[in-house]
C-alpha cells in the first residue's frame, strides 16, 4: 500500500478551507480563516497537500487524468464515440457546436481555477509568514512546489481554451470579475518563470512516503512541453501554439533528464503499468492513487474508456459506461495481433459467464492497459492505480521530435529511439530515417490511451487535415460536425461567460 501525500476534499471555488492527507494521516483544517490557519509548518504542510489535490484530483468526480481521457483522447482520431447523445463525451468526439455548457469541459476551467487560487494563497503566506518552517530549503523547495503547480494548471487551461484570465494574486470574487481573458504571451510569461523557478529549487527525487510530490525533473518534463508548444505552428487561432522556433530549450530539458540517471526505459510495456511507486523508474510525472484505505484517494480514471461487460468478465460490475466507446479502426490497424502492447493494453476478446451481459465480445475492443484487479477498492472510484502524466520512453521520443526539429541529437539517435520502443513490443528493428509523420505514428501506437493523442496532433502542424482525413474514412454515418481551425480550442464555460455578460469573449466557432 502507497502512502500518498494528498486527499480527494470537496472544495468548491475559491474555498479556502479543506481537508488534506500527510502519509495517510488526515488532519481536517480548522474551521478558522486563512489569516489564523497558518501558523505552523504543518498548517503549511497541509495547504500544500491541498493544492495538489485540486491541480491533480479536481473538485469533484474527475481529476486531471479523467480529463486527458476524455477532453483529448476522445477526441482524437482515437475513438469513433458517436454511440450515445446522452453522453458529455460524445459531444467531445463529434465536435459539437454547442459544448459551453459540458460538464468536462467545466470541470477542466473550475478545477484548474480552484488550484490556481490555492497555489496563489500558499505562495502569499509563505511569503508573509514562511519563516514558521525552520529550514530554508524546506520553504524554497514548497514554493516551487506550489508554482509548479500553478503553471501546471494554466498550461492545462490555455491547451483547452486558449486565452484565459492570468490570476497571480488571491482576489476576491468581486475583484475576479473585473479581469477580462489575457493575452497568451503574458500567460506563457508566468507559466515559464514558475517553471524556471521549480527547475532550479526542486528536489532531485524523494522517497517512498513523499512519492508523487513533484521533482525536479517532473518540472523540465513540463517545461520541455511548454517549449514544444510554443514552437509548434498556430492554425491562425488564438491558441496556445505561437510557431517560435524554441525545440533546442525542450531538448536540453528532456536530455537533462535522460542524463540524470534517474530513470529507465522499462524492459517491458505491462511494467510500465504495473510496478508501483518509486519502483517505477518510468515515472518521470506521476499521479498516485491509492485503494481501500480508508483515508485513501482512489481513482476511475481506468474506467473512462472501458466498457461495463469488460469489467463484469474481471467479475467487477458497475464499473465502466453501459455505452461502448468504440476505438477508431485506424488505431486498431496500426497495432498488430502481435504487438505486446495490443496484447497488454487492449481486450479484444472477452467473455461474461453470469449476470446482465453474459456472452462473448469479439467486436469491441476495449482498452485494459491500466486495468489491474488486484488494485481495486471499494467500488468503481476506488482503484489504487498511478496515473503517469510523463513517462520516461515519452520523454525520449519528444526528444526525438525535437531532433526533427533541429532542436539537438541526429537522425540516429531518433531511430535508435524509435527502434528501442518497437523492439519493446515485440516489432523488428526496421525503423530508419524516421520523418516527422512517421514519429507520430509510433507515439500513436505507443501511447494509445494515455491521453496525449490531441496534444500530439496539435503540434505536428496537421491536426485538421489529420483529423479530416478520418472523418471522410470513419464517418460514414456523418455524425461528426465541422472540424476546423475553431475546433481546435474548446469553449469558454457559458457559466463563466454569464457571470459577468461581455467581460469574455467567446471562443469562434461555438454557439454561445
Amino acid at each position: 500500500m502507497k502512502k500518498h501525500i494528498y486527499l480527494i476534499a470537496n472544495i468548491f471555488a475559491f474555498l479556502v478551507l479543506v481537508s488534506c492527507e500527510e502519509e495517510l494521516n488526515q488532519i481536517p483544517l480548522s474551521q478558522g480563516t486563512t489569516e489564523n490557519f497558518y501558523s505552523t509548518q504543518n498548517d503549511f504542510i497541509q495547504a500544500r497537500n491541498a493544492t495538489y489535490s485540486i491541480a491533480f484530483h479536481g473538485t469533484g468526480t474527475y481529476g486531471y487524468a479523467n480529463r486527458i481521457l476524455n477532453l483529448s483522447e476522445t477526441r482524437s482520431d482515437n475513438f469513433y464515440a458517436t454511440t450515445q447523445a446522452s453522453r458529455d463525451w460524445e459531444g467531445i468526439n463529434n465536435f459539437f457546436t454547442s459544448l459551453s455548457t459540458n460538464g468536462y469541459i467545466n470541470e477542466a476551467y473550475v478545477s484548474n481555477y480552484n488550484a490556481i487560487y490555492k497555489a496563489n494563497q500558499l505562495l502569499e503566506q509563505l511569503a508573509a509568514k514562511g519563516d514558521i518552517i525552520p529550514v530554508v530549503a524546506d520553504r524554497t523547495n514548497m514554493e516551487a512546489e506550489a508554482r509548479f503547480l500553478r503553471a501546471f494548471c494554466y498550461f492545462d487551461l490555455i491547451r483547452w481554451f486558449g486565452r484565459v484570465p492570468l490570476i497571480k494574486n488571491t482576489l476576491s470574487p468581486q475583484e475576479v470579475s473585473t479581469i477580462g481573458r489575457s493575452p497568451i504571451t503574458e500567460i506563457y510569461d508566468l507559466i515559464l518563470s514558475d517553471l524556471q523557478f521549480a527547475v532550479t529549487n526542486l528536489a532531485p527525487s524523494y522517497d517512498a512516503a513523499n512519492f508523487g510530490r513533484v521533482t525536479k525533473y517532473g518540472a523540465k518534463g513540463l517545461l520541455a512541453q511548454v517549449y514544444m508548444t510554443r514552437s509548434s505552428p498556430n492554425y491562425g487561432i488564438d491558441g496556445s501554439t505561437l510557431g517560435l522556433n524554441e525545440w533546442d530549450k525542450a531538448y536540453q530539458q528532456l536530455n537533462d533528464i535522460k542524463t540524470s540517471g534517474l530513470y529507465v526505459f522499462s524492459p517491458t510495456y505491462a511494467s510500465i503499468f504495473t510496478v508501483e511507486g518509486i519502483a517505477n523508474k518510468e515515472n518521470v510525472l506521476v499521479i498516485p492513487y491509492t485503494q481501500n484505505t480508508g483515508n485513501s484517494v482512489g481513482g476511475n480514471f481506468m474506467v473512462e474508456l472501458g466498457y461495463e461487460p469488460y469489467f463484469a468478465s474481471l467479475s467487477l460490475s458497475q464499473q465502466g459506461s453501459l455505452e461502448y466507446r468504440p476505438m477508431s479502426a485506424s488505431l486498431l490497424n496500426l497495432l498488430s495481433a502481435t504487438d505486446k502492447r495490443r496484447i497488454f493494453g487492449i481486450a479484444d476478446t472477452y467473455t461474461v459467464t453470469s449476470g446482465t451481459y453474459i456472452g462473448t465480445y469479439t467486436d469491441r475492443p476495449t482498452i485494459k492497459k491500466y486495468i489491474d484487479k488486484t488494485r481495486y477498492g471499494n467500488g468503481r472510484e476506488d482503484w489504487g492505480v498511478d496515473f503517469i502524466a510523463m513517462r520516461y520512453t515519452d520523454v525520449l521520443m519528444l526528444m526525438a521530435e525535437c531532433t526533427l526539429h533541429s532542436g539537438g541529437g541526429t537522425q540516429a539517435d531518433v531511430d535508435a529511439i524509435v527502434n528501442d520502443v518497437r523492439e519493446r513490443a515485440g516489432l523488428p528493428r526496421d525503423a530508419s530515417n524516421v520523418t516527422l509523420q512517421q514519429l507520430f505514428e509510433h507515439r500513436r501506437a505507443e501511447f494509445f490511451g494515455e491521453g496525449t493523442r490531441w496534444f500530439d496532433l496539435i503540434r505536428s502542424g496537421n491536426a485538421i487535415t489529420i483529423m479530416n482525413n478520418w472523418k471522410a474514412a470513419e464517418d460514414a454515418s456523418n455524425s461528426i460536425g465541422t472540424i476546423d481551425k475553431n475546433a481546435l480550442l474548446y469553449p469558454i464555460p457559458l457559466q463563466e461567460l454569464l457571470t459577468v455578460p461581455g467581460l469574455y469573449d467567446q471562443n469562434p466557432g461555438y454557439d454561445n
